[in-house]
């Protein structure tokens, strides 16, 4: 079982001004530490290898740190199926909010999406990326 930190930092106004009804479509640069290049990572469809046990850590940042961005919740497909097992926010000590889940043991060997939800400037916005479990 690996801890897989996923990092979103997004450009805020980029983000905001190229939405289409609140789709995130530019602005937003998804990066985990899986070691995994493909090309849709820091692009807009990260697609992240997990196994079932794995630990998934997501944290948001803006780029321009005046800017105020945080994750709201998760729904879809790896919610709905329940491939995200105890799914929830945290905060650091230093009041950093992250969310976390447990890839579920039972999942099968295919690709998921999930939709993040992100409030921008006290508006909702989402972005549709993908984990691709693997079974062992």
């Amino acid at each position: 079982m690996a801890t897989i930190n996923i990092m979103i930092p997004v450009d805020v106004e980029t983000a905001q001004a190229t939405a289409r009804n609140g789709v995130i479509t530019s602005g937003l640069y998804m990066i985990d530490t899986t070691g995994y290049l493909n090309t849709a990572e820091a692009g807009n469809e990260l697609n992240t290898p997990c196994s079932p046990g794995d630990v998934l850590v997501w944290t948001i940042y803006p780029i321009n740190p005046d800017d105020n961005i945080s994750i709201t919740g998760f729904t879809g497909q790896c919610v709905d199926q329940q491939i995200f097992q105890n799914l929830h926010s945290t905060t650091t000590a230093a009041g950093v909010q992250y969310w976390t889940c447990v890839i579920n043991n039972g999942a099968t060997s295919q690709s998921y999406q999930y939709t993040l939800t992100i409030s921008m400037s006290k508006k909702p916005y989402s972005y549709d990326p993908f984990v691709n479990v693997q079974r062992p």
